[in-house]
């Protein structure tokens, strides 16, 4: 029984592994938003506007998180316009707004432009949990 449980634990860090991690940041729509936040053991969802100026300002900071956090965190960014469906569903009240999602459950949330250390901050304390 012992050598079971052994075996499934191994296959498990296996299937981990196996994660094709994206490395730069991935545009989210409702065709594969679902799929994204199920997909990996921890993803960032920028939700944004095109007439939002602070969200213009995080695209990059997206992008420079998406190649520290390869392996780690798979980062997304999904435009609140063309899919106020699923803002709404998550109740995304202000933009920019940046979700944590562990295996597709919403685990915490921040609003507004922050700095890629603030958010390298809260990523480190995710990944340590």
């Amino acid at each position: 029984m012992g050598f079971k449980i052994f075996k499934d634990r191994k296959l498990s860090e296996k299937s981990l592994e196996k994660i094709d991690w994206p490395d730069y940041v991935v545009s989210l729509d409702k065709k594969n938003f679902n799929d994204f936040i199920n997909k990996y053991p921890l993803s960032l969802v920028d939700f944004w506007a095109p007439w939002c100026g602070p969200c213009k300002a995080m695209a990059p900071r997206m992008r420079r998180l998406s190649k520290i956090y390869t392996g780690k965190v798979a980062v997304g960014r999904l435009n609140t316009e063309d899919n106020r469906d699923i803002a709404k569903k998550y109740k995304i009240m202000g933009i920019p707004h940046l979700g944590f999602f562990r295996y597709g459950k919403k685990i915490m949330s921040i609003t507004g432009a922050r700095s890629v250390g603030d958010i390298k901050d809260t990523i480190d304390k995710l990944l340590k949990k």
